[in-house]
């Protein structure tokens, strides 16, 4: 995660007098002047015009163009207007062995973008990307084995999948294991590791961890009760977005005032 802030940009282009504008987002430091922010847009501008050419050569049928517009999409760098086109081009990179394509193809085809939504097609491609290294296929390939989404639900499954995830410094992996062993869920009931499973998963930043952490805390659940310490962990959370860090620091806060 970046921890410095950054300011939202859009720019919004016409490449004729007649044709709708077509928004980019760019990203720009919050400390730089003016004139910066300006050569930042202008680059950004720049770069998506060339992007649309190569966008025109994929959809023509160029596979050269298919390879670099799939690799460019696989990294987030450009989504073409066309979904169709944008997933034909990833498949094309994931296939020819891209390790952030294929991983990018496990998303498109469990959110049906571009294409029709497959959860199997999706397990696949996130069993691929695990084996090739991605600790985050390990985990959503865990995930989706716990929910039975497109693969058979297999809660041991599901936990070696996490585990090896978690090995890799994963932190939401962490996450994932703190709550079997806090249900007993697939493995015995067992306070001691759940809890150092959130605190691993909470130091490497995952906002799951942090708040279930702070919920010890606050409760004394096999740890010192301490609202300043689940404040602390509150706060890291809902720095992040999560609601229920939110509800709670500000139920603490008020408690203090």
């Amino acid at each position: 995660m970046k921890s410095h802030l950054t300011t939202l940009c859009a720019l919004a282009l016409a490449a004729t007098a007649t044709a709708s504008p077509k928004q980019y987002t760019v990203v720009v430091d919050k400390d730089a002047t003016p004139e910066q922010a300006a050569n930042v847009i202008m680059r950004d501008m720049l770069r998506n015009m060339s992007h649309e050419n190569l966008e025109k050569k994929a959809a023509e049928g160029d596979e050269e163009a298919i390879l670099r517009l799939g690799k460019l999409v696989a990294t987030g760098e450009y989504r073409p207007d066309d979904r169709k086109l944008a997933c034909r081009c990833l498949r094309a990179a994931a296939e020819a062995g891209d390790t952030t394509a294929i991983f990018e193809m496990g998303r498109f085809a469990i959110f049906g973008f571009g294409m029709k939504k497959n959860p199997a097609e999706a397990a696949e491609w996130f069993r691929k990307a695990a084996e090739a290294g991605n600790s985050e296929g390990w985990r959503l390939l865990g995930t989706m084995t716990y929910n039975g989404m497109g693969i058979k639900a297999d809660t041991q499954a599901a936990i070696a999948y996490w585990q090896k995830a978690a090995e890799a410094g994963n932190a939401a992996a962490h996450n994932d294991l703190g709550q079997c062993y806090f249900r007993g869920d697939g493995v015995p009931k067992d306070w001691a590791k759940a809890i150092d499973m959130w605190r691993k998963g909470a130091e490497l930043g995952d906002a799951g961890a942090q708040f279930n952490l702070g919920v010890c805390y606050l409760h004394g659940e096999h740890v010192q009760k301490s609202k300043d310490e689940a404040l602390k962990w509150f706060e890291k959370a809902a720095e992040q977005g999560h609601e229920g860090a939110l509800r709670a620091m500000y139920q603490l806060k008020r408690q203090q005032d």
